[in-house]
């Protein structure tokens, strides 16, 4: 196995263990948004923050061998890779807004903060984040699935994409919840 396929692989299994963690933090939170759960610990947000860096410094790593070998080879296909810069794109606009979502939800010294108000924008920042994780987790299902070893069977991606998709408009229900709860208060 060369480098860049152990590179490859180790990215897709901090990818698996990211949507899980990522599923707990987003259930928890929004039971906790709705009144109905308790906090989660703070160390699961951080855990996947710093999961979050390694998969976009890995990310960084492949783009740019990606990118030298379409230069020694002197063709690019832009085209025929829209999901690469699809994908790409994503991950960046995932990066600013997962920052925006820390500042939003934490304090200073790390503590959860409980908002005494949810605004619009507030709202419009969490529904981007939402976005851009469906953009990003969605079109990297197969290629996921590929580098795990599972096939690329569409089948399994068609089913995984799905609970994937039903989990983010869960997500965007409770923000959208959670803006209407502070708005009638």
């Amino acid at each position: 196995m060369s480098e860049r396929s152990g590179l490859r692989r180790l990215n897709a299994l901090i990818s698996a263990v990211m949507m899980a963690l990522f599923l707990i933090h987003a259930i928890g939170n929004v039971l906790q948004m709705s009144g109905v759960g308790v906090p989660l610990p703070m160390a699961l947000s951080w855990t996947l923050v710093g999961m979050s860096c390694v998969h976009a410094a890995i990310g960084v790593v492949l783009t740019v061998d990606t990118l030298r070998a379409q230069r020694r080879a002197g063709v690019a296909y832009w085209r025929q890779n829209v999901r690469f810069w699809v994908v790409r794109a994503s991950g960046l606009a995932l990066a600013l807004l997962i920052c925006a979502h820390a500042l939003i939800f934490v304090k200073p010294a790390g503590e959860f903060l409980r908002l005494p108000a949810f605004l619009k924008p507030q709202l419009v920042l969490s529904l981007l984040l939402v976005l851009a994780l469906a953009v990003h987790v969605l079109a990297n299902v197969e290629p996921l699935l590929v580098s795990l070893g599972v096939g690329p069977t569409r089948e399994r991606a068609a089913d995984l994409m799905l609970a994937l998709a039903v989990m983010l408009v869960l997500m965007a229900i409770g923000f959208i919840l959670y803006y209407l709860r502070w708005s009638v208060v």
